[in-house]
């Protein structure tokens, strides 16, 4: 019957497991500063817990107060390390507030009402508090970087320390004869929460690759606006009955190329499809090849994006030549089943505004 555990055994396994994980964190570092907080958190957890092996219970106040402060800290470089990933800076001074206060209470509470239940389970709330302001931020923030899951899960993994710490101090306080045996709870939920959520730190630099190279399968290297591999993998969403698809097309565009150079042609296109996205701010701008662009937009005034688009031809940027677009619009039916029809009739109406002339519009 598990009637007293095993602290010994316990606080060695969980040493082993952060120690395992500083070695990772380390190895993996170089330059990149997160690794380096991520792996100084899991070393600095494993000196809490060898500190408080070698020093014994009942725990001098200067010994409870250095390893409650380098607990909370372990707990912070996690956050700190995100943050650094994000380029900004690790700690921010609420942050060493969380720590001081995490280092402070126990040993003020010992101080205060003697060693005894009462200042035990003061010593878990105040590690439920900084696990719980910690882990908020990993939960409620949000990035398009591809990495929003690995930081909430890790967060979600530090948040479940708080049930596990108010447990131990509910039966601190109303039920001390069960308190010997739920002292091992939180070396217990260590050997799960702790090596998950370093798995979840290590999966947030893997998202965030995973999403750039997404990202650069479905842009055009050149311009920076959506390919046609990202036309195809949006299709179902953008193909909405009353968006209007247009189709610009740049009037003599080889002219450019063999009068000044192809280097210059494709500072044109840049500057083209940048122009493109300022006329239509959120909406849907691919290049489809060549010298030919697709806007998707979700205006009901398909006049007033083309009025900007056409206010935008010529371009401001200097040692640029004079360029002029012509443009086909047609608006999404309920009967379109593929965006291609609609680029179809687009591209039709475009030809037919290049015989009017420049920057003309077919809709």
């Amino acid at each position: 019957m598990f009637d007293h555990p095993d602290l010994a055994t316990l606080r060695q396994c969980s040493i082993l497991c952060s120690a395992a994980y500083t070695v990772v964190f380390f190895f993996m570092a170089g330059r990149r500063a997160w690794y380096l907080y991520w792996g100084w958190g899991a070393c600095s957890y494993c000196a809490s817990l060898i500190l408080a092996a070698l020093v014994g219970e009942p725990f001098p106040v200067w010994t409870q107060m250095v390893t409650d402060g380098v607990l909370a800290f372990s707990m912070a470089l996690v956050l700190a390390g995100v943050r650094r990933f994000d380029g900004v800076r690790g700690f921010v001074p609420w942050m060493w507030g969380v720590v001081a206060a995490t280092a402070i209470m126990p040993s003020a509470a010992v101080a205060a009402l003697g060693r005894g239940p009462a200042a035990s389970a003061c010593w878990s709330l105040t590690m439920a508090c900084c696990s719980f302001v910690l882990a908020v931020p990993l939960l409620l923030g949000r990035t398009n970087d591809g990495s929003t899951r690995p930081r909430r899960i890790a967060g979600c993994l530090l948040m479940l320390y708080v049930p596990v710490y108010l447990t131990v101090a509910g039966c601190q306080m109303f039920a001390p004869q069960a308190a010997a045996t739920l002292e091992g709870v939180p070396f217990l939920a260590d050997q799960l929460l702790f090596g998950a959520a370093n798995l979840a730190l290590l999966w947030i630099p893997a998202s965030h690759s995973e999403h750039r190279l997404r990202q650069m399968a479905l842009r055009d290297p050149l311009t920076g606006v959506w390919n046609r591999a990202a036309l195809a993998a949006s299709e179902a969403e953008l193909l909405v009955p009353g968006r209007v698809a247009l189709l610009v097309d740049v009037d003599r565009f080889k002219a450019i190329n063999d009068r000044h150079g192809h280097g210059v042609g494709d500072r044109v296109l840049v500057a083209i499809a940048t122009a493109l996205q300022h006329s239509v701010g959120g909406d849907f701008v691919a290049r489809l090849g060549g010298d030919e662009f697709l806007v998707i937009a979700s205006a009901d005034d398909p006049a007033t994006i083309i009025d900007r688009i056409r206010g935008h031809s010529g371009g401001d940027e200097a040692e640029l030549p004079a360029w002029t677009v012509s443009i086909g619009a047609a608006r999404i039916e309920a009967g379109d089943r593929s965006i291609d029809d609609v680029i179809q009739r687009a591209d039709q109406l475009m030809y037919r505004a290049k015989d009017r002339g420049r920057t003309p519009v077919a809709a």
